[in-house]
């Protein structure tokens, strides 16, 4: 099987990244989407609460806001506002207007991971290279041994990345494609962490084993 060249799949990906962002507004990511989709009850709580703040004018806001931080502060933290402000200055506790950020239903994540799955299918179809397999390759029993440690390894190494993408906030396609394709220090850091590390692993695996 050909492969595109490097260079070529990089303009492809930074493009789909970049015009994700243009469209939608917001940094495409993987583990975003799963995540979005997993925790479909809460995000479908979201939606709602997001839908209500919309419609709610700027007294409903105030007040829902002063409920939640007697709720969680106590009074006190309204008295020692209130000890702060000075007589002459503007109250500015009010909000401006109620503004937020546009809402993506967990539906809509959940198409664009069975996209994937499904250009994936058709790429592999429509080139006679698909083929079901059960078993894991050679490359797995040589590192891990036999079928019962290779799946354990797989659970771990699948709840680590987990982890490492609630931690550092966004996953590999998130980092790696949407943020480095925009620039954003943080990404740009988390994907040299990325690199490093998967460099590292890989020699000290090519080392350790024969």
């Amino acid at each position: 099987m050909a492969y595109w060249p490097w260079w070529i799949g990089a303009l492809a990906l930074g493009g789909v990244s970049i015009g994700y962002f243009l469209l939608i507004g917001k940094l495409l990511g993987v583990s975003g989407s799963w995540a979005k989709v997993v925790g479909w009850k809460e995000d479908r709580e979201l939606g709602r609460s997001a839908a209500e703040l919309e419609q709610a004018d700027d007294g409903e806001i105030e007040n829902a806001l002063l409920a939640a931080t007697l709720a969680e502060f106590g009074a006190s933290a309204m008295d020692e506002k209130s000890a702060g402000q000075d007589g002459n200055e503007p109250d500015n506790a009010a909000p401006a207007a109620a503004s937020t950020a546009s809402y993506t239903p967990w539906t809509a994540h959940l198409v664009f991971l069975l996209a994937m799955f499904g250009g994936g299918l058709i790429a592999a179809l429509t080139s006679g290279q698909f083929e079901l397999e059960f078993q894991l390759s050679d490359t797995h029993s040589r590192i891990f041994g036999g079928p019962l440690e290779i799946w354990l390894a797989l659970l771990f190494g699948g709840m680590m990345v987990g982890f490492g993408t609630q931690m550092a906030g966004g996953c590999t396609s998130g980092h790696g494609l949407s943020g480095c394709s925009r620039l954003i220090p943080a990404s740009l850091l988390s994907t040299v962490v990325f690199m490093l590390s998967a460099i590292g692993l890989s020699l000290l695996m090519e080392a350790a084993i024969p």
